[in-house]
């Protein structure tokens, strides 16, 4: 479902929206940089909890009580939990966070300068970096037929590191949005589960008329992949799905069947040659046992007709929490 129809007349400033699924110090460490970069009086925190089996949400509520939480009774995916917070957000603007960063204490003057001086921009994103300080990919082209099957040009883009930059997409992990921009182009598409999501929106987005922008100078900390860390084999799966669907909400079906048509062929091509080299290596090369472990499951899954209990844990059995 995409969602239109929210209050037109903003409140506040800002509403920060944070998915939230377990990880006690996560939230407590993102919520700690949050208080450093929100004016009490008119930015909000909304916390969307996916039925964390822990007790950080507690813990939250208790160090941080300005925070507004909203509790599902399952895992809803990404796309829905953020949903949920821009339906209940005040904010002239949103910002879309997973909850393993850390915010610089001017992010959101920042990304209102940014607005205020692109008058375009629909969805801004800035630089996120690695817990070591390092760069991290951040934003790019857009994902289209060609780069699919791999005739275009994957290459990192390179950007201009003193201004915002036109991008095809942002990643999702920190995304800051106009209220007015969702009111014209809609929410986040949550027949995404988890991946996928923001690239489908970034792309509705500019289909709308609005600039997607990418600005180095905002810096994110990000530690990155801490949701999925523990689920790897079903995160990779619950990629591929996000991949299949991003093509058939994006695509015309001819060009659906050529990627069927391509991608099929080649993972099983793929994992034969993972398997014939991870076994001339006696299994001691670690990167070609994970590509064989990768390939190999998403052709069981393939083969085995797409199943859907497969992928993350807890999902809801409908679209309801």
């Amino acid at each position: 479902m995409i969602i239109k129809e929210i209050e037109a007349k903003p409140s506040k400033r800002f509403s920060i929206v944070v998915v939230h699924r377990n990880g006690n110090q996560r939230l407590l460490n993102f919520l700690n940089s949050v208080k450093s970069a929100i004016n009490i009086d008119q930015d909000e925190v909304i916390v969307v909890d996916n039925h964390s089996s822990d007790n950080s949400i507690e813990n939250a509520q208790s160090k941080y009580p300005f925070i507004h939480v909203i509790n599902n009774a399952c895992n809803t995916g990404y796309a829905h939990a953020c949903n949920q917070g821009i339906q209940k957000s005040c904010g002239e603007y949103i910002l879309i966070c997973n909850n393993d960063l850390e915010l610089s204490p001017n992010i959101l003057d920042q990304f209102i300068t940014d607005f205020n001086q692109n008058p375009n921009a629909g969805l801004i994103g800035g630089q996120l970096l690695a817990s070591d300080g390092s760069l991290s990919r951040s934003a790019g082209n857009a994902t289209t037929f060609y780069t699919e099957l791999g005739f275009k040009s994957k290459r990192k883009p390179t950007f201009d590191a003193n201004q915002p930059n036109k991008v095809g997409a942002v990643v999702g992990a920190c995304m800051a949005i106009r209220r007015e921009t969702i009111l014209d182009a809609g929410s986040l598409d949550d027949d995404f589960f988890f991946y996928y999501e923001e690239t489908e929106w970034c792309l509705r987005i500019r289909r709308h008329g609005w600039d997607i922008l990418f600005d180095p100078r905002i810096r994110i900390t990000h530690t990155g992949g801490a949701s999925t860390q523990s689920y790897f084999k079903a995160a990779r799966i619950e990629f591929f799905r996000s991949r299949l669907l991003y093509w058939k909400k994006t695509l015309p079906t001819f060009n659906i069947l050529i990627l069927y048509l391509f991608h099929i062929p080649k993972l099983v091509f793929d994992s034969f040659i993972y398997l014939l080299l991870t076994t001339l290596t006696l299994g001691k090369n670690k990167k070609l046992k994970y590509k064989l472990t990768d390939k190999s499951l998403m052709l069981s899954w393939v083969l085995l007709g797409f199943p859907k209990s497969w992928g993350l844990p807890d999902k809801p059995s409908n679209k309801e929490s």
